[in-house]
C-alpha cells in the first residue's frame, strides 16, 4: 500500500509541474519571436530584347522596380552573368509603394551573334534573388 501511495504520489506531482503545449498561455506566446517582415518587389518586366545591336556599341535597359509591400525595400546587390555587362541600381530604401530601378549596360565589343544575359538582384525579399535576362543580336560593324 505504501508503494502505491509514493507512486501515486509522485505522478500527482509531475502532472501540477508539466503543461501540455496545447494549454500554452497568451504570456507564452507573446514570449515567441514573430518572423521579420520581409519587402516585395515587383519588376515591370523580367526580360528585354535589345533586338540588334552593331558590334562595338553600348546597349542599356533600365528594368522599373517597384515596392508594393509593407516594408521598406532594399536592393542589396545586382550581379551580372558576365563581365560584358555593368549594373546600377537604387542604392536607398525604396519605401512602401515606391519605385526604383535596376539599369544594365551591355558592351557589345567583340560579341558577334546571339546573346543572352543576366543579372541577379539580392534584395530584403523572400526568396532574396531575383534574376532579370536580356538579350540581343550583335552584328559584325563591317556589315
Amino acid at each position: 500500500m505504501r508503494v502505491v501511495a509514493v507512486v501515486t504520489l509522485l505522478f500527482a506531482i509531475s502532472c501540477t509541474t508539466s503543461r501540455p503545449e496545447s494549454s500554452q498561455t497568451a504570456a507564452d506566446t507573446t514570449q515567441q519571436k514573430a518572423p521579420a517582415p520581409t519587402a516585395r518587389i515587383e519588376f515591370d518586366k523580367m526580360e528585354h530584347d535589345f533586338g540588334r545591336i552593331r558590334e562595338g556599341e553600348k546597349a542599356s535597359y533600365r528594368f522599373k522596380v517597384r515596392n508594393p509591400g509593407n516594408v521598406p525595400l532594399q536592393i542589396t546587390d545586382v550581379k551580372p552573368s558576365c563581365g560584358c555587362t555593368v549594373p546600377s541600381w537604387t542604392k536607398e530604401p525604396i519605401p512602401p509603394g515606391g519605385e526604383g530601378y535596376v539599369e544594365v549596360v551591355f558592351d557589345s565589343q567583340g560579341r558577334v551573334g546571339e546573346q543572352m544575359k543576366t543579372v541577379t538582384v539580392m534584395a530584403n525579399t523572400e526568396p532574396p534573388s531575383h534574376i532579370l535576362r536580356f538579350r540581343g543580336t550583335v552584328v559584325s560593324a563591317k556589315q
